[in-house]
């Protein structure tokens, strides 16, 4: 777990999924001031608000526990310099290093995940005390807040349980704290939070809080319920009309209901219950492979030479399965290819995380013809989208 490993450090990964994970708020000191500033800072902040047209609801403005009505971008300033915290939400969508954050931790905690920036002026606080239905990791990139966590009311949360139908814990916080630049909370599904943003104005070293939060949210046993639902669409015995149910008597319904319950049984005893499933969390909720034009063209594709290097996307796993003797088939994302003519071994080289050059794939195969197998072979790949060539432009992942 490389990711999580470089966000939570010094804590142990290991220790924080045992010990925390969706258990108890943990607040981890950073060894750094700067541990985040990679991911995120003023300056891609202005970028934003100045470059990218964001609307209402993805960027608002709360304060005082309430939202603030929609207004114009030449009253964003006045409303920050009045003490509203600014929220943008789905930030990953427009920074390219946080999609790749989000796609890193997609793979390694098997779950999907979304990061919204707070910027928050001194002393005010932008939300009442609530809780969320996904685990929360604040990253602080700069300034400080003061964090307030309480335990739970309701067990493990779902969407439909709004926070605001709810009545708070009449209990002192379990954990207070004051996250400073390159420190970070871990706050579990469902535990009451809120924060303030802490400093004087009128002190020249003051800084206002800017922090990324990182939601994971993790698919649960509703979820599995509801894909079946969606599976047992596809069965004609499903969709058939209930028998006629006169009042009080309801035996050829109950029979009926019977049957299906008994089907379904059987179907979830066989390993398609579970595996399909599975299989289908497995390529969902990933980016869409990158676009890397011209050479996904056919253009400029070999510039290089035989120093020309191919990388795969960094943001999507990829499935290597054997066919056959030379005949391997690859699934990265919505994209599927079948290799023919090579050894499973090499093509698990040729899609190897740090990727390879025209070298490399002689050092491997030096009987493999350039021109008739391994150019033909890496044109396909490219214009598939399951191979970059390296460097990739600025747009691409």
């Amino acid at each position: 777990m490389n990711v999580l490993s470089t966000l939570l450090y010094p804590y142990s990964p290991s220790d924080f999924l045992v010990e925390n994970w969706t258990k108890r708020a943990v607040f981890i000191p950073g060894n750094t001031s700067d541990k985040f500033q990679h991911l995120f800072n003023w300056n891609q902040l202005n970028h934003l608000l100045n470059y990218h047209q964001i609307r209402h609801p993805d960027l608002r403005f709360s304060q005082d526990g309430e939202s603030l009505p929609v207004t114009k971008p030449e009253n964003w300033l006045d409303r920050l310099q009045q003490g509203a915290t600014l929220i943008i939400n789905g930030v990953h969508h427009r920074v390219p290093e946080l999609e790749e954050l989000v796609a890193n931790i997609r793979q390694e905690m098997g779950h999907r995940s979304q990061i919204n920036l707070y910027c928050s002026s001194s002393a005010q606080q932008g939300f009442d005390c609530h809780y969320d239905s996904h685990e929360v990791l604040i990253l602080q990139i700069d300034g400080q807040k003061e964090w307030f966590v309480f335990p739970e009311t309701i067990a493990a949360p779902v969407s439909t349980m709004r926070s605001a139908d709810q009545i708070p814990p009449d209990v002192p916080p379990y954990l207070q704290c004051r996250l400073k630049p390159g420190d970070l909370l871990y706050i579990p599904r469902g535990h009451w939070h809120y924060a303030i943003a802490s400093g004087d104005p009128a002190d020249e070293t003051y800084v206002p809080s800017l922090h990324l939060t990182l939601g994971i949210t993790c698919q649960t046993g509703l979820d599995w319920l509801s894909w079946l639902q969606e599976e047992l669409q596809d069965s004609p015995a499903w969709r058939e009309n209930l028998p006629v149910i006169p009042d009080e008597i309801a035996t050829d319904a109950r029979s009926h209901l019977e049957q299906l319950r008994d089907r379904l049984i059987s179907w979830l005893h066989t390993p398609d219950a579970i595996d399909h499933y599975l299989d289908t969390l497995s390529r969902s909720d990933h980016p869409r492979l990158p676009f890397a034009l011209p050479t996904q063209m056919g253009s400029q594709m070999f510039e290089h030479g035989f120093e020309t290097r191919f990388v795969r996307s960094k943001l999507h796993p990829v499935k290597i399965t054997e066919l056959h003797t030379n005949e391997t088939q690859i699934c990265i994302a919505a994209k599927q290819a079948t290799i023919k003519g090579i050894s499973t071994d090499l093509v698990t080289k040729i899609f190897r995380p740090e990727g390879f050059s025209l070298l490399d794939l002689a050092d491997w195969s030096p009987s493999l013809d350039l021109e008739t197998e391994v150019i033909p072979l890496l044109n396909r790949l490219v214009k598939q989208g399951l191979l970059l060539v390296y460097p990739p432009t600025e747009s691409t992942p």
